[in-house]
């Protein structure tokens, strides 16, 4: 059951914002750097540890101490390896971080062009389509199908193997029956 719960807030102020499915997930990619997103009624909410990487931040914790309370949160994802809590942002507490990194401000770093990059792509992007980035589903599926591929393709370079070995023995039977059954072939019309 792949489903999350996210939980803002804390200690008794929390509550569920809303359970959704990973379809709901949709991943931001710059450079070699994924940026997971997840709907939460309507509201994209970023994973802190992957904004975090985008910004260089070594320490998230300390990260988040610097936003406000309603903007960071707990996504409770349910996995078949058991559940997994995972730091996340709103939107606003998103462009806090950014705002606030000396990293994204300094010309010439990763963090300074992936700032960029939300600046003057991602938001515009928002802005004129209504969305952006690469939705969850779609590069799942497309992970099952590549990966179906690829198991594929091994089968077959296998079944090759097989079929270039048989084919080996098979001309060594060939070439041991001729000299058996019929040496004057083997030996150029004469019995040796």
């Amino acid at each position: 059951m792949n489903k999350n719960i996210a939980v803002t807030g804390k200690g008794d102020a929390r509550h569920v914002k809303k359970i959704c499915d990973f379809r709901d997930l949709v991943v931001l990619r710059f450079d070699s750097v994924n940026v997971r997103v997840v709907y939460l009624n309507g509201d994209p909410w970023f994973v802190a540890k992957d904004v975090c990487a985008a910004l260089e931040l070594t320490n998230s914790r300390t990260a988040l101490q610097m936003l406000d309370d309603d903007e960071k949160g707990v996504n409770l994802t349910y996995t078949p390896g058991g559940n997994q809590n995972m730091s996340i942002i709103s939107e606003s507490g998103f462009y806090k971080l950014i705002a606030r990194s000396r990293k994204a401000t300094t010309q010439g770093t990763f963090a300074h062009r992936f700032s960029n990059w939300v600046f003057r792509n991602v938001i515009p992007g928002i802005r004129k389509t209504g969305a952006y980035g690469i939705p969850w589903g779609a590069l799942q599926d497309f992970s099952r199908r590549k990966e179906q591929y690829q198991l594929s393709a091994s089968q077959k370079g296998r079944e090759l193997q097989a079929c270039k070995r048989k084919k080996r023995e098979l001309e060594e039977e060939e070439k041991r029956l001729i000299r058996e059954y019929q040496p004057e072939f083997y030996f150029g019309n004469r019995i040796q």
